[in-house]
């Protein structure tokens, strides 16, 4: 190949990967959720695959849409959990936070900065209700999100069985059903490694605030916890609420700067150099690719881009091992020096 079909090559896959790119951008609100329906149906099939061997389909497929059922109610139950925890604390503390707050806008005024103490006549509702607007549209948002995922689950997990004998039909189709079953492996082997990190996280975030006397302590390592399956954003999220009650349980700033050093310590320590290495170990990925990848999916999807971003990469570059051409690719995104034996994705 000269250098001119070299240069028109590359120009052409180049063109088609940016073409690709910008079709998962603008095509989000039914992309998103379908990669999300891939991803769990990935998790709960073989569950489904083993109860058909022995019942009625009906009965395995109830079983793993209950399956999801009840691990998003665990989710968004702990969340819930949280939020009503957070909430108590508040009401315990509303004198002290009034308080905080006050001195706070007292002294940003002292020193120059435009800002003005208000009194309940003054204040303006207007920010509010706009906040409260754009956060009942992410809710509405979301609900969207999670209604058309669960659609094309259910209609995925009925139709996975056909699906499969229709490949088997393919030329190509034992290679398709190899890079499947492979995938769905990644997939189970990510949940549980994110898993492990979110309990870690929880449980040090818990033991911190228990040994420095703040109160809520449960309450954060539960926060940690259920906030660390979004990567980046969840931990620094998961840092600022004890770092406020620390500022009206204790005097001075001393002990909310422990607590804000602490926990931004674990959140650092176990998001950036445990979590990488783990799922780069677990899952045959450089630890680099796991955070490019994160980053990159998090640009084109947002913040559930972000969370589904390292299964996106481990599904496309599974595919590319299974195929001589695109195997280099595969090969530069291991975490290990391919020697004798083939890198398995």
């Amino acid at each position: 190949m000269d250098r001119t079909a070299r240069l028109a090559h590359w120009s052409v896959i180049f063109g088609a990967s940016f073409l690709f790119i910008l079709v998962l951008y603008l095509s989000r609100p039914v992309t998103l959720p379908l990669a999300f329906g891939l991803f769990l149906m990935a998790i709960v099939w073989p569950v489904q695959e083993r109860l058909d061997r022995h019942f009625p389909r009906w009965v395995g497929f109830l079983a793993s849409v209950l399956l999801l059922v009840l691990a998003f109610g665990g989710f968004f139950g702990l969340l819930a959990l949280g939020v009503i925890l957070i909430g108590d604390g508040i009401a315990a503390y509303r004198y002290e936070l009034d308080r905080a707050y006050f001195s706070v806008l007292a002294w940003a005024a002292a020193n120059g900065f435009p800002v003005n103490v208000p009194n309940v006549e003054e204040m303006d509702i207007g920010p509010m209700v706009g906040m409260a607007a754009s956060a009942l549209d992410r809710v509405n948002a979301s609900i969207g999100l999670i209604g058309l995922t669960f659609i094309y689950i259910l209609l995925g997990l009925l139709e996975v069985r056909d699906f499969g004998n229709k490949l088997r039909s393919l030329q190509t189709g034992d290679l398709i059903l190899d890079a499947i079953q492979k995938i769905s492996h990644k997939f189970r082997r990510y949940i549980v490694v994110r898993t492990f990190v979110s309990l870690l996280t929880g449980l040090l975030t818990y033991l911190f605030a228990l040994v420095l006397g703040l109160e809520f302590a449960l309450t954060w390592g539960l926060i940690a916890f259920v906030l660390n399956y979004i990567p980046f954003l969840g931990s620094i999220l998961a840092v600022i609420p004890p770092v406020v009650f620390a500022t009206v349980q204790f005097d001075g700033w001393m002990m909310p700067l422990l607590v804000l050093l602490g926990t931004s310590t674990i959140q650092i320590v176990l998001g950036n150099y445990v979590d990488p290495r783990l799922e780069g170990r677990a899952l045959a990925l450089s630890p680099l690719v796991v955070v490019i990848s994160i980053f990159f999916w998090g640009m084109i999807w947002g913040v559930a881009g972000a969370f589904i971003g390292v299964p996106a990469t481990i599904a496309i570059l599974t595919i590319c091992d299974q195929f001589e051409q695109t195997r280099w690719l595969a090969r530069l995104a291991g975490s290990r020096i391919p020697g004798k034996a083939r890198t398995q994705y």
